[in-house]
Parts: C-alpha cells; structure tokens; sequence
C-alpha cells in the first residue's frame, strides 16, 4: 500500500477486512443510535418540574391523556412521578451503556485476534525470502502494535461517527422543533470546524506514521540489544547502548510532540467555537423567555439539548484527529498484509500424502534480487534412500540448496522434482510435511515439551509422543524434568542444554514421520558423549529415508554415498567410493588428535580429493 494512501481508502480497506463482523458492526451501530432518544428523555423530567410543578402552566398533553386526573392535578403526585422518571431514564442510560461497551468489547477482541492471525500468516509467508525487506522485530510491531487499527478504524472509528451523526441529526430536529434559531446558530458555529479538521488530516496522519515508525525502530533497537547482551557486558558497552536507547526514545517524543501540538490546536480551536456558540444560543433564547416565545423549562431543556449537541460535535473533531494515528497504523498493518507471498502457490496444485523421495535438480540456479548468483546451473538426481552430504565453505550456498528443497524459496532458473514432478505443482504446505529438518541450533516454543515434539503432528497421541522421544534417547531426561512432558521449556529453552534441545528436536523428526530429512550439522555443537549417543539416533531415524546432510566436518559424511561440493555458485558431484575407503581407513585411528594427528574439514578434504588426493591415516575426522 502506497504510504500517502488516502484515509478515506484506509478507511474502506478496514471496512472490507471487517466484513464477516458486519452483523455483529450492525448490532453495535443500533445500540449506539439508541442512546440518544435516552439521553434526550432526561432534561423533560426537569421540564416539567419546573413549568408545571413550579410554575402554572399546563402538563405536556402525553401526560394529561395517559394519567388519571386526580395525579395530574396533585403537583406533589407529578413531581415524584417525575423524580421516578428521571431515575428510571438514568438506570436504563447506565444499563444501555454496559451492555453496548461488553458486546463492543468482544466484537473488537475477535476482530483484532482474527486481523492478527492474517498478518502474521502473510508475515511467515514473507519470512523465507531474503527480499522482504523488513525486519523480523518491525514485523512483530506491526503484528502486535498495529493491527489493533482494525477495531480503531471500525468499532472505534466508522461507528462511532455514525452514532455521533446520527446523535446531532436527533438533537438538531428536536431542538428545531423548539426554537429553530437555536438550531441554525449551533450548526453555524461547529460544522465549518468540522470541515476544516477533515481537510486538515492527511498531514496529522503522515507524522502518526513517523512516530508508528520510530517506535519501531525503538523496539527494534531494545531487541537487538538484549538478544547480544554477552557481546554487549563482554564489551563494556552498557552506557553506549542505554545511550542509543535515549537518543531513539527522544527521537520519538519528538515526533509526538509535533503531533500534540497540532492537537492542541484543534482543541483550542474547537474550545473556542462551542464557546462562542453556546454564547449566542444563551444569549437568543434568554431574548424569547423574556419575549414570551419560550418557557424557563424549554430554554433548560435547550441548553441541555445544546450540551447533548456540542459533545457529538466535539466528540467527532476529537475523533477525526484521534482516528489519524489509526490510520497510520492500518497503513502499516495493511502493507504487511497485502504483500505478495515469498512462494507462492498454484490454484491446481496436486495433493502428496506421502513422497518416496526421489529428487532431482534440472539446470537449477538460484539468485537474491540484484544480488550475485548464490547457485549457476545445478543439476543432480538423488534416489530414493541415498544419503547425501552438501559440503562447501560458510556462505557457499549450502542452506539455500536445502531452502530450494523445502520451497522456503524457488528457483529463478531450471526446475526441482520430487519423484519425478516439478516441486511447484504440490500443494505447499504437502509438499513441506515430506521433510523432516534438525538444526544446528534447535528451535523449540516455549510450551510444553510434549507439544514441542509434536510441533509437526498435532494429532499425535501421547503413547506416540514418548515412543518418539525413546528413539531419540530423550525419555530419561524428560521424565526427570519437573512435570515430565508437561514441562514447560520456556522462552528459547533455555532451561535445557544443548544436547537435551536437540534430542526433543530429533523426537520431533522421529514423529513426523517424513520420508526426506535435512540434516544441518545436528551434532556440531555438542561434546562428544552427547554427539555419540544422538548419532547413534541420527543413524536410525536416516534408515530408508533420503537424508541430506549439511557438513563442515569429515565424520559427518561416514554414511554419505553422494557428496554436493558448493563453491563460488558452482555444484560439484562426488561419488561414494574413495571417500568410503578413506573413511574407512581413518575411523580405525580416531585417536589421531590426541597423538598429534592432523584435524581436516569436509570442505577441505572434498577440494583435496575432487583433484584426486588421498586421505592419510593420521587425518582426524
């Protein structure tokens, strides 16, 4: 959405999005209408008492036919009449007004959460493609902070301006029905403030979207900083970091600050206008009491009904200036919700319950907008059941093989197929269940563990779930953790250690169940106790599934038949044959490094032997 959008666009797009709501936005509109005929009921009961209870003119002719004469004539009867009246009217306004804010309130709650899902749906599906362009925290932002505009535009934008229209449209005509005058001078003074205030809202809502910005950038910043806070102790940088934290935080008042002030104009204005208009209504309507045209109690009556017309007026200059930070923020929310998806989807693409896993690269390349080609020309066939090890040096390419595989992102040339059909005529998210990935570094949700393990399968049973975590070793320790699976993990599971994340990750894979795992570096990072036990695992959960293995370590590739060499864009294909007789030959002297045997990667002994070198006994792997 192009960011000098008009607000009357913002407003009709909030519209759309709120259309499944629109007989619950009915209710509430109808609700809103009717407390204005309760409010106008008030000020009669004062009418009354003081025309009639008071003074001696006559009872309104409504209570003349509909009560006996002997209550009408008792004025001491007609004053407690009046006095229950005007009770009752009060009640039933505080009753109109809790039920409308309760119902208001949980129409708005579904809106927001329903509005939020969408965004963050259309933010995942962004989130593969190195082109987004936004940042991970500004999209949170606009999740969390600015998709609530939805109700601020609707419940709290278009209804209330509609029950607050049709509020002075209810008082105009009744006060007309009065003292026209009093109708005119009032309209005179509040409708060109009014017009001046609509015409005046497109620059307010450009500086709501700077300070929507900033406060991002705020976020942003906090993040960042407590996400690296090691580097930041370690570097004593604390006073420079809070530093940047005020300089942002003042960068923000600032941009507030230029829009409090056209607020306060408004105000003062608008403060200014009722003033003046509430002066020539008291002034017209004192010169008919005293002229006879109007009664004491019909001119109470008018400055009540003038208080009644003022506050809607008022209330809806205050809510067209309010209604520009909501626009600022529908502004942002919608462009996040109507970008295009990273991948995007065929309207005919096929179901796949269950690939065999056969794959294959045609010509394949792949390049980031008006970046340098992170692939050229890649063609390979990997059958069903074959290990496979990528291989190459940190940002040669090798994850962006594997996000070609799972359709994190596609191709720009040559085509991918998965037994035998181009991957892009599955259905995404089919297509994605056939792949099982475990990360260097694991990712879990700070929920239960049992959930975590069933991240992949929701339906899973319980007996399912612990059968997992037996073949990935994990039961022992989980059924020591304070409530078992119903442990929570909590925020990036930290309460666990590495090894313990990883099996829960491998228990995941284990219960998925898919016919194709990636495999980038699971082990790296752990000692060697722990690597052995989760190898030993890692090598059941491969059995009769094509594994593609990420490698920057020689052992890793023991049970590779295929090796994909990446390097400057370039694929290279190694067969199995004197990688295994090396391996071989290497395994049987593991303790190589202890005696002073030399350490060699993947990458580096794949270049070696691609050349046709040989692997000495004394290399570590």
């Amino acid at each position: 959405m192009p960011k000098k959008t008009l607000p009357s666009a913002i407003y009709w797009r909030a519209l759309k999005e709120a259309r499944p709501w629109y007989p619950q936005l009915g209710l509430i509109v109808a609700l809103g209408l009717l407390a204005t005929p309760i409010a106008l009921l008030a000020p009669i009961p004062i009418k009354i008492i003081v025309d009639s209870v008071l003074g001696d003119k006559p009872l309104p002719s409504f209570l003349t036919r509909s009560l006996p004469s002997d209550v009408t004539g008792d004025k001491d009867m007609v004053l407690y009449l009046c006095i229950a009246f005007g009770v009752l009217v009060a009640l039933l306004a505080v009753v109109h007004s809790v039920v409308e804010w309760l119902y208001r309130e949980a129409v708005a709650d579904q809106m927001v959460r329903r509005f939020r899902a969408k965004v963050m749906g259309n933010a995942l599906a962004q989130a593969a493609s190195r082109d987004a362009g936004r940042g991970v925290v500004d999209q949170v932002f606009r999740i969390s902070q600015d998709a609530p505009a939805l109700q601020a535009m609707t419940i709290w934008g278009v209804i209330p301006l509609i029950t607050k229209v049709g509020s002075v449209i209810w008082v105009v005509w009744v006060t007309a029905l009065i003292s026209p005058q009093v109708a005119v001078i009032a309209l005179a003074t509040a409708v060109p403030l009014i017009v001046l205030i609509v015409l005046k809202q497109r620059p307010l809502c450009d500086r709501w979207h700077r300070v929507r910005e900033l406060e991002s950038r705020l976020t942003q910043l906090a993040y960042e900083v407590l996400g690296a806070r090691r580097v930041v102790l370690t570097s004593c940088q604390e006073d420079h970091e809070v530093q940047r934290l005020i300089d942002e935080g003042r960068a923000c008042f600032m941009a507030r600050l230029s829009v409090m002030v056209i607020d306060a104009g408004f105000r003062v204005v608008l403060a200014l206008a009722v003033g003046l208009g509430t002066a020539g209504i008291l002034y017209v309507g004192v010169r008919d009491v005293q002229g006879g045209a109007l009664s004491v109690g019909d001119l109470i009556v008018l400055l009540a009904y003038m208080t009644q017309l003022y506050e809607p007026l008022k209330a809806i200059a205050q809510h067209i200036i309010a209604q520009q930070a909501a626009f600022a923020c529908g502004e942002r929310a919608f462009e996040l919700l109507e970008a295009p998806p990273a991948i995007p989807e065929k309207a005919d693409a096929r179901p796949l319950r269950h690939a065999r896993g056969t794959l294959s690269f045609d010509r394949v390349s792949f390049a980031y907008t008006d970046g340098p080609s992170v692939l050229r020309d890649a063609s390979f066939t990997v059958p069903a059941g074959t290990c496979v090890g990528i291989v190459g040096r940190t940002g040669s390419g090798k994850s962006t093989l594997t996000n070609l595989l799972v359709r994190l992102i596609d191709p720009t040339a040559g085509t991918i197929r998965l037994d035998g059909r181009d991957v892009r005529d599955y259905r995404l998210c089919d297509l994605r269940r056939q792949f099982a990935i475990m990360e260097q570094e694991p990712s879990l949700f700070s929920t239960t563990v049992a959930e975590n393990i069933a991240y992949g399968r929701a339906d899973a049973t319980r007996e399912e779930v612990e059968d997992a975590a037996r073949r990935a070793r994990a039961h022992d320790f989980i059924r020591e953790l304070p409530d078992g699976y119903d442990s929570l993990v909590g925020e990036r599971a930290l309460t666990l250690s590495g090894g313990e994340r990883q099996r829960i990750c491998l228990a995941r894979a284990f219960l998925k169940q898919a016919p194709i795992l990636i495999l980038d570096e699971p082990t790296s990072a752990l000692d060697r106790d722990t690597e052995s036990a989760i190898t030993a695992a890692i090598e059941e959960l491969m059995r009769g599934r094509t594994t593609f293995i990420i490698a920057h370590r020689l052992s890793t590739l023991r049970r590779a038949d295929l090796i994909l060499r990446v390097e400057d864009g370039q694929l290279q294909v190694e067969r199995r044959g004197n990688l295994a007789l090396a391996l071989d030959m290497a395994k049987a002297d593991q303790g190589a490094a202890a005696s002073g045997g030399r350490v060699i990667d993947a990458a580096q002994w794949t270049q070696q032997h691609g050349k046709g070198g040989a692997l000495r006994t004394s290399d570590t792997l």
